[in-house]
């Protein structure tokens, strides 16, 4: 992993309270050709009386294409649950014809224990995961979890305690019955992704994307560790990575990188640089990773943050890095979307449309794509009018994950500019 520090200013006034952003970026190695860490992954699938018809047929084909994506070392096991949690095939190496004959016999029936075949996975992996392998949990469900343990804290709890013996979690929603809040917070605490899964059409995507990411896992555990040279300083991460406080700093959990894959991370910090001019150390930095191609060592890189201090005239004119505040300016957005479906939960519409109205201005200065301002635009219209739903939400709380994150999380189809709501 190779790190870039970049802050929006380079100079910062002697004797003056200010802020300073700044933009880490961490450039992953291409993933090697030939050599890669092997797979054990367990598919989870949701069969509750709600996947009825099309969308379990869809899920069932999804997950039968991971079957012939596998390499010559790669295991795949898959569980389905409802009220019940039944294995459908075990940890292994199996044929197209015997996974496609297996999954076929899944039929729909009771309510979502959701914990259930999340455990029952657990299970399959601490007692056949191979130490070498990449172990990852892949669950998808459409509703919220009614049976079982259905406190979100323990769930979280669950799968922190699994990523601490090497096995992550990545949870895909399905539809717009889930509980979105629920599957992120156990794919952060899990070290996996967490995706919006629109409907049947874009399931084998969604499947497909998550194993071929596996399959070039170049760096896994990444983190972050943050150290301000002054302890009282107050300092912040705008990114959603799950964060963790240690002695002198914070720890920011990346996950696992992918070939060629940039990973951001945006801090701010107040700063006073007192009357000495010169540089001025505003934080450290300790950077670490498992590498999980060739030789498996953890890697750790320091690097320091630093800023001139100088007369503040001349601060003041000094020039502004354009990637950091676009940065900057991105998760500005991402958080309003936030608080917009926060506020649409509350029942208050109002504030939620002055959320959105707030973003646009900041996604066009961070030169957000056409298309996703044109989406935004619709939103606004329809929900002025009454015409904004559950859907809408699970669709804008996924675009705020992929910005926070830095990849695509969200399926569906997205609004042709010409083609808005009137």
């Amino acid at each position: 992993m190779k790190p870039i520090v970049k802050l929006d200013r380079t100079l910062v006034a002697v004797e003056a309270d200010q802020q300073v952003h700044m933009l880490l970026e961490l450039a992953a190695p291409p993933a090697p050709e030939a050599q890669r860490a092997p797979i054990d992954v367990v598919a989870v699938i949701d069969r509750s009386g709600s996947m009825s018809g099309r969308p379990l047929e869809a899920v069932v084909e999804a997950v039968n294409t991971l079957f012939r994506l596998v390499g010559p070392d790669d295991r795949i096991a898959v569980v389905a649950f409802d009220s019940h949690v039944d294995l459908v095939l075990p940890l292994a190496r199996h044929s197209t014809d015997t996974a496609w004959k297996a999954l076929k016999a899944i039929h729909t029936r009771g309510s979502t224990n959701l914990s259930g075949g999340w455990l029952k996975a657990l299970e399959i992996l601490s007692a056949n995961g191979r130490p070498e392998a990449i172990k990852r949990v892949l669950l998808l469900t459409d509703g919220h979890a009614n049976m079982g343990i259905t406190e979100p804290d323990t769930l979280t709890g669950l799968c922190s305690s699994a990523k601490r013996q090497q096995i992550t979690t990545t949870m895909i929603g399905f539809g717009d019955g889930y509980d979105e809040t629920l599957l992120a917070a156990m794919a952060d605490a899990g070290g996996g992704n967490d995706y919006w899964c629109a409907g049947a059409d874009q399931a084998t995507k969604v499947f497909g994307d998550e194993f071929a990411g596996l399959t070039n896992v170049v760096a896994q555990n990444i983190s972050v560790e943050i150290r301000p040279t002054d302890p009282k300083a107050t300092f912040g991460v705008l990114n959603e990575y799950p964060i963790t406080q240690v002695p002198g700093g914070m720890q920011i959990a990346l996950g696992d990188a992918y070939g060629d894959e940039r990973r951001r991370v945006v801090a701010v910090f107040d700063v006073n640089p007192g009357a000495q001019a010169g540089p001025y150390q505003v934080a450290e930095l300790v950077i670490r990773w498992v590498s999980a191609v060739g030789e498996v060592a953890l890697h750790t890189v320091t690097v320091p943050v630093t800023v001139g201090a100088g007369d503040p005239l001349i601060a003041d004119a000094a020039l502004v890095d354009p990637d950091v505040v676009e940065q900057v300016n991105v998760l500005k957005a991402a958080g309003l979307r936030k608080a917009a479906i926060e506020a649409e939960r509350r029942g208050d519409r109002q504030e939620a449309i002055q959320a959105l109205e707030a973003a646009l201005p900041i996604m066009s200065a961070a030169g957000a794509p056409s298309v996703e301002i044109a989406e935004m635009e619709d939103d606004l219209v329809r929900m002025r009018r009454g015409d904004w739903h559950e859907a809408d939400m699970k669709r804008q709380f996924s675009t705020m994950r992929g910005t926070h994150k830095g990849r695509r999380s969200r399926y569906d189809h997205t609004v042709d500019p010409d083609h808005r709501s009137n």
